[in-house]
């Protein structure tokens, strides 16, 4: 069950952070993160019947990534406990397929950012215990 609507400046964190830390163009990340955050509010909005979400269209989505005052994580760990979260506020069965693909493009994403910490520092990036 989703019981997560992530907000705006959330976006604008993955945004800049993912510029940052992971080689992929800006209009790719923009695209994707657009797709993410309609699929987030979708399963929110399903599973909350009675609140009302007003969701954007994808120009002032993507204006809102570019204006808002957000700075980017200062570490990858940050950013993958963060994309982990985004990933778990997304219902499968529920989207469609867009959504979909921007949530296996997230799956690659957080498996390449766990291969490249392990690659780098000879262990998880997140502690199982």
């Amino acid at each position: 069950m989703v019981n997560t609507m992530i907000s705006i400046p959330g976006y604008v964190h993955l945004y800049r952070s993912l510029l940052r830390f992971y080689d992929m163009p800006e209009n790719e990340v923009r695209e994707m993160l657009y797709l993410l955050n309609t699929a987030n509010l979708d399963c929110y909005e399903y599973y909350h019947p009675d609140r009302s979400v007003i969701q954007s269209g994808p120009v002032a989505f993507c204006g809102w990534l570019e204006t808002k005052d957000c700075r980017p994580y200062r570490t990858e760990v940050q950013l993958y406990k963060s994309l982990l979260f985004l990933k778990r506020s997304i219902d499968r069965d529920l989207i469609v397929s867009a959504q979909r693909e921007a949530l296996q493009t997230l799956r690659c994403i957080i498996s390449n950012l766990e291969y490249r910490f392990y690659k780098a520092y000879g262990m998880e990036i997140e502690d199982k215990r």
